[in-house]
């Protein structure tokens, strides 16, 4: 590692990360992608099972919602997807019959809803105001958390700076997000997402029982 970074993590390029980005500290690398070896890795809690990483804190509530409610015909974006595992699981569980249509195109979502098409969606909280999957399963601690290796202290401190940073002038950081990210992200979006989810360092109430709710649909 350079000598300039104190810490080095990987990240998947979405939500889970914009508080860290949102915070600047200049010694922390970000590394967008899945693989490697690092301080911390963050990613969504479906994919930090699937990947065999403990969940040592979970950092977003309430970003995956059904939306408008529970349906018998619903759209979700990929399949495989943690938005995907999380459907699965509560039809699992609860032993409903939904038909589920899975898109590679995001925005055809809200397009088969508002066609009719489908009665019922699986969307970011930037998107719509739903039912959070944490309300359908109480065994799901969040959608987004981190685990931890090293510098534990320094990387959340960073990222509960962002947090405040959020709270503080939404549209300044979502726009800061947005300069750092590989891809290309609407700002508004952004601020979406970290507006209408519930932001937070804490750790998971019950990994092992998430871990066997999803263990049989991953």
């Amino acid at each position: 590692m350079s000598s300039t970074f104190h810490a080095h993590v990987i990240a998947a390029p979405g939500p889970v990360v914009y508080p860290l980005l949102a915070a600047g500290d200049g010694r922390i690398k970000v590394d967008f992608g899945k693989e490697g070896e690092a301080d911390a890795v963050f990613d969504s809690t479906v994919s930090l099972v699937r990947r065999g990483l403990r969940i040592d804190r979970v950092l977003v509530k309430g970003l995956m919602q059904v939306f408008p409610s529970l349906g018998n015909k619903m759209v979700v974006w990929r399949k495989g997807s943690a938005a995907d595992v999380l459907l699965r699981s509560y039809i699992t569980k609860a032993g409903k019959n939904i038909e589920i249509v899975y898109v590679d195109d995001q925005s055809e979502i809200m397009k088969l809803l508002k066609s009719n098409q489908v009665d019922s969606a699986v969307v970011s909280s930037a998107v719509g105001k739903g039912i959070p999957f944490e309300e359908l399963l109480p065994e799901v601690p969040g959608s987004c958390g981190v685990h931890l290796n090293r510098n534990e202290e320094m990387i959340l401190s960073a990222y509960m700076k962002g947090i405040e940073e959020f709270k503080r002038n939404p549209e300044e950081a979502a726009n800061r997000v947005a300069s750092k990210l590989p891809m290309k992200v609407d700002p508004s979006f952004i601020k979406g997402t970290m507006t209408n989810s519930i932001l937070t360092v804490e750790k998971p109430k019950d990994f092992m029982a998430f871990k066997q709710l999803i263990s049989s649909v991953i």
